[in-house]
């Protein structure tokens, strides 16, 4: 369920006299992004992929409106795969795209946002075969975010939303000391998600054994007010 950006324009118009919705709608579509991609609040499953043979590439297939911004794990008929650079994947499997070499996939490549390579070559065509769970963000034409995002970070994005509105020059709402103040509350409430993130200290969805992605934790977490001194 998404919800939205426009539900949060009555928080942040009153303090934006003669500001036009859309443009407060902008800037809350921006903080949402931003805040996913430093922080990695946005988490999920996509749908299975059905591997097919002969074929390495595959497309992302994320809620509308989201882009992948990094993956965290991904399993091949239940079993992980690991993380590699297309550089290294050269080095270990030469050749790996050639019909000689196709085997069961062990490695996956994160090629852009909506792209991906998995190696070797799949032999065989097995419905639903790959899991993804990946790090997601809005995409710049979006109109709304993931419920527990939106909820969860209410206040922070809506602190990043007038940090950005107050700071446009030569308008009747701009108010550089106030930008900066709630430029310092969006930023520490990003810092804070960071730390959490890193410590573990949410629940752990999953727990994977290879290349420096030690798990993947459910999003959910303290609001973050807007007062400041």
């Amino acid at each position: 369920m998404a919800i939205p950006y426009e539900t949060l324009v009555p928080e942040i118009s009153p303090y934006l006299y003669g500001c036009p919705d859309f443009l407060i709608e902008n800037n809350i579509r921006s903080a949402v992004i931003e805040l996913c991609e430093r922080a990695s609040v946005y988490q999920a499953e996509l749908d299975p992929i059905t591997t097919v043979s002969g074929l390495y590439e595959y497309d992302f297939e994320p809620p509308a409106g989201t882009a992948v911004q990094k993956i965290l794990w991904v399993t091949h008929e239940g079993k992980d795969l690991e993380p590699i650079s297309s550089a290294l994947l050269e080095q270990r499997i030469p050749k790996w795209r050639s019909s000689g070499n196709s085997s069961t996939p062990a490695y996956f490549v994160k090629q852009s946002s909506s792209l991906f390579w998995l190696a070797p070559t799949p032999p065989t065509t097995i419905p639903n075969s790959t899991i993804i769970r990946a790090v997601l963000k809005p995409t710049h034409t979006s109109s709304a975010c993931d419920d527990d995002v939106m909820n969860d970070y209410r206040d922070a994005i809506v602190n990043g939303a007038l940090f950005r509105l107050l700071r446009i020059p030569n308008k009747d709402w701009t108010d550089l000391k106030g930008a900066n103040n709630y430029g310092m509350l969006f930023t520490s409430a990003i810092i804070e998600a960071e730390r959490r993130a890193r410590q573990a200290d949410t629940g752990i969805a999953r727990t994977v054994n290879y290349g420096g992605v030690k798990g993947a934790w459910k999003t959910r977490r303290n609001r973050y007010g807007r007062e400041f001194g």
